[in-house]
């Protein structure tokens, strides 16, 4: 069940790319956003009540999480309402990513979510759901993206910890 939310996030978030690119950004993208941002916590919840947290399903929220985050706001990029250093989010991220990986192909280990990477994605997410609401990039986008890469060096250093202890 926690897998197909996941998928579900994944499909779903193509129709709202489509749609910011081709319509004007308005409540429905909101909304739609928001509920798929608040699928990303429904699957865990659902995946830890029901004992059933897998491998592959830790890999595949991460990547519905990335592939979310991505498409909306290459949209919004294309769209020129966001601007271009935003994308230091995913350089961020990109880090990380091949950080884990490399550990995981090492240790031969998966890496699950920890709180630095759910801070920086709610932090994303709440950067991104104002400029859906307002329609416009603002001071307190700036502010929350720039928490959400505050969060690079000590997911770092969680994710070293956990492989070290591993």
């Amino acid at each position: 069940m926690a897998n197909i939310i996941t998928i579900l996030r994944i499909i779903l978030t193509i129709p709202l790319f489509i749609y910011i690119l081709y319509y004007k950004v308005d409540i429905c993208c909101f909304i739609s956003f928001c509920l798929l941002g608040i699928t990303d916590f429904l699957d865990g919840y659902v995946a830890r009540k029901y004992n059933i947290v897998s491998d592959i399903g830790k890999i595949l929220d991460g990547l519905a999480d990335k592939f979310l985050m991505v498409l909306i706001t290459i949209s919004l990029l294309i769209k020129r309402i966001i601007p271009i250093w935003t994308l230091i989010i995913f350089i961020r991220d990109l880090i990380s990513v091949i950080y884990a990986l490399f550990y995981i192909k090492k240790k031969n280990i998966v890496i699950q979510s920890n709180i630095f990477g759910k801070i920086k994605t709610t932090f994303h997410i709440i950067s991104i759901s104002i400029v859906l609401l307002t329609s416009k990039w603002t001071y307190i986008s700036s502010i929350f993206i720039l928490l959400a890469i505050c969060t690079f060096i000590p997911e770092l250093i969680y994710i070293h910890k956990f492989i070290k202890n591993k």
